[in-house]
């Protein structure tokens, strides 16, 4: 009896194993390691790069190149049991095996999530090609954006984002994250507009940037080390002002607007070092 008893737990221990990992089939064993996906489009401002996720980490990087690569991270694709079969939470079909969507039409490629399962994501775009990030849930993580010369469009809900070594023009919402925008210079052609409800504001720019500033916030303050001809008073030597009425500045002599807004926190403008 022993004996038979032994036998029968050897035989039903994989099956035991590979079912409670995943209830449906799916084990960390299915996981994908950095697997990656390529796709082409041109290194142009006429090209324009859509991404939309729900609630994964993602990296943007500019490079000079001709290519999307996207490094997938550690994804886990879809049951065994689903094979054939579409989920119906998100009618993207994922035609990358990492989780994701990319189609392209003309000089436009969409990236959009196929799974509602989140995922980090590091995205490598064209550097000069436009880009434009849209979340479509509130659980999403803080978007990073480095090394890009082209357009930039986020579209946040309750992520904020951290913009390294661009030039804009930058255009970017958000109810409750931060934005914080460090520019190599300021793309002169088009206007910057950032605005969220109860994120900061803290922005990086050449000490010779030429623009015209619109400023605003309900009750927070707005900090400065730019001369923008403004009350004197200080505080951490960046020049303190505030209250509830729009402010306009201008650096160097002016240049193209940047307008940012903030309901219930401060703005940083900060020349770089």
């Amino acid at each position: 009896m022993l004996l038979a008893s032994l036998c029968l737990l050897l035989t039903t221990a994989p099956l035991l194993a590979q079912t409670s990992t995943g209830g449906e089939g799916r084990s960390a064993s299915q996981a994908k390691q950095n697997a990656t996906y390529k796709a082409k489009i041109n290194n142009s401002k006429d090209s324009k790069i859509i991404i939309t996720m729900t609630q994964s980490n993602v990296q943007i990087v500019g490079h000079n190149s001709d290519e999307v690569v996207i490094d997938g991270g550690k994804y886990t694709p879809a049951p065994a049991r689903a094979a054939g079969l579409k989920p119906l939470y998100n009618t993207a079909e994922d035609n990358t095996e990492i989780g994701l969507s990319v189609t392209k039409e003309g000089n436009t490629m969409r990236i959009t999530q196929a799974s509602r399962h989140s995922n980090k994501y590091t995205i490598k775009v064209p550097k000069n090609a436009s880009v434009m990030y849209q979340e479509t849930s509130w659980g999403g993580s803080n978007v990073a954006v480095t090394d890009l010369d082209g357009e930039i469009e986020l579209k946040l809900n309750s992520a904020g984002a951290t913009l390294t070594n661009v030039s804009g023009p930058v255009v970017a919402t958000s109810t409750s994250g931060d934005f914080i925008v460090k520019y190599d210079k300021v793309n002169q052609s088009k206007p910057t507009s950032i605005s969220t409800v109860s994120g900061i504001i803290d922005l990086t720019l050449p000490a010779s940037t030429k623009a015209d500033f619109k400023l605003k916030t309900i009750t927070g303050e707005v900090y400065t080390d730019f001369d923008m001809n403004l009350p004197n008073a200080n505080r951490d030597n960046l020049a303190r002002v505030g209250g509830n009425n729009k402010i306009d500045g201008k650096t160097n002599g002016g240049g193209v607007e940047m307008s940012l807004y903030t309901i219930s926190n401060n703005i940083y403008i900060r020349k770089a070092k």
